[in-house]
């Protein structure tokens, strides 16, 4: 199941004939998902125009209907527990650790992203609202955290050929204070990943305990 802005951006881009291969690098989505998503669109006989005028939540129902997410093999979770759980658990309420133990009951049961998106519609249906207090305390100066944008915009021009070539965003934050540094690179190889440290520790003006890369070895 994908959000608001991935199923309007493959139905928009779907529409204007972008290929297959470039809906599925710009938004890391199976081909499968994107012919559902089109299939749903197709059949909902709305326009584009349409769909942006309705609530997000509304969106995303048509193209996942929730009767879709509720099979009958799969167990639903209890989520008027969880939500007392989430409350006693205060300021370290955390979702994700609710999940997980969800998952050791029931191994077969809802992947991370459906369970979250239950529990919102839980507490619309519930409460009439999707807000749920999850924060989450950060230490000034403790961690910067490390990745690659998805996106990788045509940028870079080739003066021998006149082309123009993908460049990859390196980004990075501070927990605390969210100040962001980026950099463009041509690739995303060891040499410019340390480059772009370097830089991004550089401009800050100070180390961090910890350095936290997204999904790196």
């Amino acid at each position: 199941m994908h959000d608001y802005n991935t199923i309007l951006g493959v139905i928009e881009l779907r529409l204007s004939k972008v290929s297959y291969d470039s809906v599925q690098k710009r938004y890391r989505i199976g081909q499968s998902g994107i012919a559902l998503i089109m299939t749903r669109y197709k059949d909902s006989g709305l326009s584009l125009d349409d769909l942006r005028q309705m609530p997000a939540s509304k969106v995303v129902d048509l193209i996942y209907p929730k009767e879709n997410l509720r099979h009958k093999d799969i167990p639903l979770p209890d989520f008027e527990k969880i939500h007392e759980q989430m409350i006693q658990m205060g300021k370290h309420a955390d979702l994700s650790f609710l999940w997980i133990d969800y998952k050791k009951e029931h191994p077969n049961g809802y992947q991370l992203a459906q369970f979250y998106k239950l529990y919102r519609d839980f507490m619309v249906d519930t409460y009439g609202t999707s807000k749920t207090s999850m924060p989450v305390e950060r230490i000034p100066g403790e961690k910067m955290y490390i990745d690659w944008v998805g996106d990788q915009p045509e940028l870079l021009l080739d003066t021998t050929t006149g082309e123009l070539r993908k460049v990859h965003i390196f980004t990075t934050t501070l927990g605390f204070s969210s100040l962001v540094y980026a950099e463009i690179f041509p690739d995303e190889k060891l040499p410019h990943f340390i480059i772009g440290t370097v830089h991004a520790l550089s401009y800050y003006g100070a180390v961090p305990k910890y350095l936290v890369p997204d999904n790196r070895k």
